[in-house]
This record gives C-alpha cells, sequence and structure tokens, in this order.
C-alpha cells in the first residue's frame, strides 16, 4: 500500500465513523480527481484525548467533543 492510499484510508474510516460531524465549518479540497473534507476551528487537543483521538472543549456549550 503506497502513502497515498494510507493516507485515504485513514481520512476514509474517519469520515466512515462520523469525525467532524459536529463541526460548524468545513471545506472541500480537490487533489488529482479526489476530494476531502476538511474541518476547521480553533485550538488544539485536550492533552486529556485518547489515543488516536483530539478532543476539545467547545467554549459556548461547555461540552467536550472528539475526533
Amino acid at each position: 500500500m503506497n502513502r497515498y492510499s494510507q493516507v485515504w484510508a485513514v481520512v476514509a474510516a474517519l469520515l466512515l465513523s462520523g469525525w467532524g460531524a459536529d463541526v460548524a465549518r468545513a471545506e472541500t479540497v480537490a487533489t488529482a480527481g479526489q476530494s476531502v473534507t476538511v474541518y476547521e476551528h480553533g485550538g488544539g487537543c485536550r492533552k486529556s484525548s485518547p489515543p488516536g483521538q483530539c478532543c476539545h472543549m467547545e467554549k459556548k456549550t461547555g461540552s467536550v467533543h472528539c475526533h
């Protein structure tokens, strides 16, 4: 499996798992006949994020969401 195949496999797995479903803004980027949705939000990952996930505090609601 080449590097691009690995990247697309990870992206597909994240999208199928509902990753970023609660993120308000998204941008679709097209590259070489393929597209991927890039989710934008401020802030970095919480140190307590589970392995392989990135959790953020939603300041408006006071809740934590992970992707």
